[in-house]
């Protein structure tokens, strides 16, 4: 791509790599890990004409949610809880990924609350505390074997 002097590059990480996600600290990592790589590597390659994005996609709905496991958790009340979120269709969420790609956005996600929720851990830290807790809590909850 650098010799030709153009190109795209798509990551996908997932909205777990663009801040807390309490209960899922090894995934989270290592999706923190691709949207460190991308957005810096997206700065690094404008300079050969190379477009490199990440997509943070959350709450889309794939098999995921079936078939992943849940370690050390009851799953029916994970996927009850998952559930409740307004899933998105993976068609929808392509079409704004290219829509992303194409504006040769660093980061790609739907999620109208993150910038909420970007300011909100920033300005308001104690409020995202008590958000981030209870998330936790919830997560507890669907424990086999609540400590």
């Amino acid at each position: 791509m650098k010799e030709q002097g153009f190109g795209k590059i798509a990551n996908t990480a997932s909205a777990a790599g663009l801040g807390p996600a309490p209960t899922t600290a090894a995934y989270s990592a290592t999706k923190h890990a691709v949207v460190g790589l991308t957005t810096s590597l997206h700065y690094e390659a404008e300079a050969y004409g190379v477009n490199v994005s990440c997509l943070c996609p959350a709450f889309v709905d794939t098999p995921i949610f079936d078939s992943g496991e849940a370690i050390e958790m009851d799953k029916s009340k994970v996927i009850a809880q998952v559930r409740k979120q307004k899933l998105m269709a993976p068609e929808h969420f392509a079409a704004l990924a290219i829509r992303g790609l194409d504006k040769n956005e660093v980061l790609v996600n739907p999620m109208p609350l993150r910038r909420t929720m970007d300011i909100t851990f920033t300005l308001f830290p104690a409020l995202h505390r008590k958000v981030m807790q209870f998330v936790c809590k919830t997560a507890r909850e669907a424990r086999l074997d609540p400590r």
